[in-house]
């Protein structure tokens, strides 16, 4: 939805009072905003030091306590407190002697949790101290007890404190092997104030092996954390490290004269990139019409619900992935589009299209659209588009394995017998479908991993019953497909990925609609394109708590199932039952 606003000016004459007036109220309200700011920084250093008497007064009640009354046995969760705020004030010594001793308690009364908690303070308090030793000491048994206890999280902050303790000591591969685990069980339980320490020190790490280009990359991921998770002073270390890192980050080089007839350089790069995309052009074509918008909003912002995420939808040249390029960008994704044909060079003759032109359309509906040109039967090319993608963002929160070849020619392969069709048309399928998706999760998966961690598989319900138009080796492919699937499904759902897989009903795209004018078949119940781009962002928008239930117990949903309503207002009827029982057909 584009909104206009029309300006019309009444009258051209304004009073000098007027200004004035305004004015005076413009200072008053800056003065009013000025003096709340000071209060709330008076009233939380007022909580802060508030806090530190009560802690002191508390750790005095617990060390006068008598051992064996009702007090001794409070006194673990108390000294815990005091540790606690001894360490916000800067106080280490007091620190680790109230969580020393509320370690022993805790042990002596069988509390592996709070025994956890307590080491965890003593590695906080010398990592303080720097004293690097006695830190990786601490906080490894508060990691040990954690994992004996079952507590997920007190064993991820304690591998945070551990992985700074490997930094005090120089060891950046296993303070980074600390983070990225951390970072991957915060990220599960949804606490990001959590993960926004955890990446912390994943950048600390990577500068100290050198890749401040990636430091910089994990440090802004860790300030947007710990905005989204409310902690202000993790925003401002992250800031902090922002402003630090970009000193040390190397400065892309001032674009010199452009030549007549040069690509012009877009957000810093050029267009034309084939040490990215090895033999095909680069983010897109057409100087005159950049696809790749630095401020582009249309609508409210209620409808930018993945706004700032970032996507990939491969074989986006037509069909359902382009609808799906397009509903993603709708929702405010960037979105990364795959395909082989490009402008003037169409991969299909009789269908059209290219990822430019998906990519333009994008752009015009107030999207972020990057074009890429590959072939994902070349894992070279594969590598690079995931190069390119952790090098620019250094995460992929949704990825869409849509890309799916039909062997040429097309009227043999859906008109011909299985065993008059060449062997060929199945390795062609298999290399551009099922096989290729697999992998190309797997190539992605670091990236994925550091983002949100949704992969969506489009398959059919052929992969469950015979399609007439559609000869077994498309139901043979689909099958295999839809397995593998599900067991990347169970194997990565704990590290944070989790693949679903999503079966379309009979959509009218660009091959369904010529393949009925050749045919003279009926179609019924047609879903769009931008309808399973719908589901798609549904399933991207959800949370890692619903993302997990998804994963493991509808790992395959139609897209009937997530959006019943279509753009031109259609209700679809049926889901996986109706496809089960052949209530579906596309004729």
């Amino acid at each position: 939805m584009l909104l206009q606003v029309t300006i019309t000016t009444t009258s051209t004459t304004t009073t000098t009072s007027t200004q004035q007036q305004q004015q005076h109220q413009q200072q008053q309200q800056q003065q009013h905003q000025q003096q709340q700011q000071q209060q709330q920084q008076q009233q939380q250093q007022g909580s802060a030091g508030e806090t530190l008497r009560l802690a002191s007064q508390a750790f005095k009640a617990a060390q006068a306590a008598v051992p064996g009354s009702v007090a001794a046995a409070e006194e673990a969760p108390i000294l815990l407190l005091a540790a606690e705020a001894f360490h916000r004030a800067g106080r280490p010594d007091e620190a680790i002697k109230a969580a020393r001793r509320a370690a022993a308690l805790a042990k002596a009364d069988g509390n592996g949790a709070a025994q956890a908690r307590a080491c965890l303070q003593i590695a906080r308090a010398h990592v303080a101290q720097k004293a690097g030793k006695a830190a990786l000491a601490s906080a490894s048994e508060s990691v040990s007890i954690a994992q004996e206890a079952g507590d997920v999280l007190a064993e991820a902050a304690a591998r945070v404190a551990r992985g700074e303790a490997q930094l005090l000591l120089r060891n950046s591969a296993s303070g980074l092997e600390d983070g990225l685990q951390a970072c991957v069980a915060f990220k599960e339980r949804g606490d990001k104030a959590g993960e926004a320490s955890a990446q912390l020190v994943v950048s600390a790490a990577r500068e100290l092996a050198g890749d401040s280009a990636s430091a910089l990359q994990d440090v802004r991921e860790a300030l947007l954390l710990a905005r989204q998770g409310g902690d202000s002073a993790l925003q401002a270390r992250a800031r902090d490290e922002c402003a630090r890192l970009r000193g040390l980050t190397p400065k892309m080089p001032a674009p010199g004269p452009q030549l007549p007839g040069e690509a012009q350089p877009l957000l810093g790069v050029t267009r034309q990139l084939p040490s990215c995309i090895p033999s095909v052009s680069g983010l897109a074509a057409l100087p005159a019409q950049p696809f790749v918008g630095a401020t582009c909003v249309v609508g409210s912002q209620a409808t930018k619900r993945l706004s700032g995420l970032v996507s990939l939808v491969t074989g986006a040249s037509r069909g359902i992935g382009k609808g799906v390029a397009l509903a993603l960008a709708e929702a405010g994704a960037i979105v990364y589009v795959t395909g082989r044909s490009s402008l003037g060079q169409e991969s299909d003759v009789v269908l059209m299209g290219s990822v430019d032109e998906t990519a333009a359309q994008m752009q015009k509906m107030g999207g972020t659209a990057v074009a890429t040109h590959i072939d994902h039967a070349q894992e070279s090319q594969n590598a690079a588009l995931a190069k390119l993608i952790s090098q620019t963002h250094g995460r992929l929160d949704i990825c869409v394995n849509n890309a799916f070849y039909i062997p040429k020619p097309d009227m043999m392969f859906f008109n011909t017998p299985i065993w008059n069709q060449p062997m060929r048309f199945l390795n062609e399928q298999t290399a551009v479908g099922g096989l290729n998706h697999a992998a190309n999760t797997l190539t992605f998966l670091p990236c994925l991993r550091r983002g949100k961690g949704v992969v969506i598989n489009i398959s059919s319900w052929g992969s469950q019953q015979n399609i007439g138009v559609f000869p077994a080796s498309y139901l043979c492919n689909k099958a295999a497909f839809d397995r593998t699937s599900a067991a990347l499904s169970e194997k990565l759902r704990s590290h944070g990925v989790y693949v679903m897989t999503l079966w379309p009903g009979s959509v009218k795209s660009e091959r369904a609609v010529v393949g009925a004018k050749r045919s003279g078949a009926r179609l019924t119940d047609l879903e769009s394109t931008r309808f399973t781009g719908r589901a798609v962002v549904e399933l991207g928008a959800l949370q890692p708590e619903l993302l997990r239930v998804y994963s493991a117990k509808h790992r395959t949903v139609s897209a009937a199932d997530i959006q019943a309503w279509d753009v031109d207002g259609y209700l679809h009827q049926g889901g996986l039952h109706s496809f089960s029982t052949g209530g579906r057909s596309p004729a």
